[in-house]
């Protein structure tokens, strides 16, 4: 009779950007010794050049496209995942890139699947959303389920605080892995550099820029208004925005109010970000609520001077006044400050940019990220966590 290997499912949900399916593809190949049958359920067509090139590498590895339209309901989206689960009866779930939402969808088709695995989750959950699930109905389901998981990979140490005070979780069912990148492919000397006119800015003065989803939580805002102050000491200095998202609209009408609307651009999201953050002077990470960035991390890796939000998830990353400044997240004035302080000195500058590339290096790379969570995959003889 034919051995059925153990089957190790991921499902790709509609955050999903380049960096998940990067991640995958580097990852597929230093799993093969493991010996699991692999099946990724990929539930967005926005990256499907990136998944033909997992399929095109390795061939024996299942893809179903579950890419349902946005009115799809929520009992059809459980239903769907349900009857996947049963069919495949996976070892190991990986959940990646999925929102809050498609979190606790995949985590209750789970559990009414009745399916014995070990369930791999980066969490998306943060602790604003954690602190609006108050109902008690809506908290005693929540906890039901999640404790049905053996192990949930999370980021930082802040979401593993805040997931096991709110769901009563053990310790040790929950891996801090944290995210990361191969610095070596952010070296300053190593990439092609373009000119200002790629990107149709102009070629005198200093450029800031921020990259990420223009939505409020991102503080896109607050960095315009904090350009008020800078501009009075560097009037020549430019902001760039890089992204897309539905507060566009509100941003480009406060930059229209701003002493400079024509210093202010808006560049939709690029395909590699390395070669614009190679011309930027200074990195700003305005977040209100953030994870994990990778935009954060690429700008250190490339040396640049961030300065960054200090919201918990954040702090994790950047060691205020060595490898970044961080500044009260949401205030202008704070953010203005620390822009012209690090205009103001060359010094800071060039100690920040070696401090940040070496931070990531050390505790931020894409090798031990594999590795990490290489190690959560192998075969556990510990019994499954069941409430």
């Amino acid at each position: 009779m034919q051995h059925q290997r153990n089957v190790l499912l991921y499902i790709i949900g509609h955050n999903a950007t380049a960096e998940t399916y990067d991640y995958l593809y580097h990852l597929l190949p230093e799993i093969r010794h493991l010996s699991y049958r692999i099946v990724i359920v990929n539930q967005t067509t926005t990256f499907l050049p990136e998944l033909h090139a997992i399929a095109a590498q390795h061939n024996d590895i299942e893809i179903i496209s579950l890419d349902m339209p946005a009115n799809a309901s929520q009992l059809l989206h459980i239903r769907t995942m349900i009857a996947y689960l049963r069919e495949l009866q996976p070892t190991i779930v990986h959940l990646l890139a999925n929102t809050p939402t498609s979190d606790r969808d995949s985590q209750i088709a789970m559990w009414l699947a009745n399916v014995s695995c070990r369930v791999m989750s980066i969490a998306t959950t943060t602790s604003n959303t954690l602190a609006n699930k108050s109902a008690f109905f809506a908290k005693f389901i929540n906890q039901r389920i999640i404790q049905t998981i053996h192990t949930i990979i999370v980021p930082t140490a802040t979401v593993k605080q805040h997931i096991q005070s709110s769901y009563q979780l053990p310790a040790t069912h929950i891996e801090v892995i944290p995210i990361g990148i191969d610095a070596a492919h952010y070296a300053v000397h190593h990439i092609n550099r373009r000119t200002r006119a790629d990107y149709q800015l102009p070629e005198q003065g200093s450029i800031i820029a921020a990259i990420g989803s223009w939505i409020p939580d991102k503080g896109h805002s607050f960095l315009i208004n904090a350009m008020r102050s800078v501009w009075q000491q560097y009037p020549d200095t430019h902001l760039v925005l890089v992204g897309s998202g539905l507060e566009i609209s509100n941003l480009q009408a406060l930059a229209r109010k701003s002493n400079h609307p024509d210093h202010i651009h808006f560049l939709s999201s690029l395909e590699d970000e390395r070669y614009l953050l190679a011309l930027v002077d200074i990195y700003i990470h305005p977040s209100i609520h953030e994870g994990m960035s990778f935009h954060l991390l690429n700008a250190m890796a490339l040396e640049r001077p961030v300065i960054a939000s200090a919201i918990p998830n954040v702090q994790e990353v950047i060691e205020a006044n060595a490898s970044g400044l961080l500044v009260r997240p949401g205030d202008a004035d704070a953010l203005a400050s620390a822009i012209m302080r690090t205009f103001n000195d060359h010094e800071l500058r060039i100690t920040m940019g070696i401090n940040a590339r070496t931070r990531v290096s050390q505790r931020f790379s894409v090798t031990q990220w594999h590795k990490h969570t290489i190690d959560c995959y192998r075969p556990q003889s510990t019994p499954l966590y069941r409430v």
